[in-house]
Parts: structure tokens; sequence; C-alpha cells
């Protein structure tokens, strides 16, 4: 196979890995819209540790998004090696992965509360972040995320 046609299947696989907070924010509405999903305030309201839970959910999906610069720094200093496709592959998926935890800790939350709102902005964060991703040529590593 060659180089151009790989680097191709990133791009492909880049665009496949847009939807994963599409999805989740669209599971989100259903529930809430279609089948009333509301949980009882009792157990985020009352009970501390579903509060501590949503919190640190909320906090750390946070934390991803404002430190995701230097957690793909970290990684790409680690993984990537000069000119190897299958390094560049196994950055940006684990870099989505990494993204996916912002849209399933809003979604988690979401089921703890049922705030429609936290999981659809989560959801957009970890949309719009991934947008580096997609647009990143495999085989030049000095383009894309630093």
């Amino acid at each position: 196979m060659d180089k151009k046609q790989r680097i191709n299947q990133v791009r492909i696989l880049n665009l496949a890995m847009l939807v994963n907070p599409l999805i989740i924010a669209g599971i989100a509405f259903y529930m809430k819209h279609y089948l009333s999903f509301q949980p009882p305030s009792e157990f985020y309201e009352v009970n501390e540790a579903m509060r501590i839970v949503q919190y640190f959910l909320y906090l750390s999906g946070l934390a991803v998004f404002f430190f995701i610069d230097g957690i793909t720094h970290f990684l790409k200093k680690r993984i990537v090696k000069q000119n190897n496709l299958n390094s560049h592959i196994r950055f940006n998926i684990i870099s989505m992965a990494i993204l996916d935890y912002i849209g399933i800790s809003g979604f988690v939350g979401f089921l703890i509360s049922g705030n429609l709102t936290w999981v659809v902005v989560f959801c957009a964060i970890s949309f719009f972040s991934r947008f580096r991703f997609v647009s990143r040529d495999a085989s030049h590593p000095s383009k894309g995320t630093s």
C-alpha cells in the first residue's frame, strides 16, 4: 500500500471519529425529549457522593479541554517516530480518545443530573477540538498539533 493511500485512510479515520460527540449529544437529546429522562433530584442533590462525582466529571472534562495541547505534546514526543505512519495513526487515535473523554464526562454528568445543556456544551467542545487532527498531514510530523 503506498504512502498517499495510507494518509488518505488516516484522514478518513479522523473524519469518522468526528462523529463520536455528535452521537453522544444525539443520544442525550433523544433521552431527554422523547424518553423524558430526568433522574430524581434526591439522586444528585441529596446524595453527597454523586455530587462529588458530578464535580469531578465537570472539572476533569474541563481540565482535558484546557490542557489538551500539553497532553498531546507529551504524547507526540513519546509516540511519534520520524516518517513512521503507524505511529502517527496511533497518536491520532489516542488523541481522539482523550478528546472523547470530554463528551463522555458530559454524558455521565447528564445521566446524574439530567442537565442537557451540560452534555451539549461538552460534546460541542469535544467536536470542535478535533478539527486540528482531521486536517493533519501524517507524512509531515511538524504539521498538525505541536
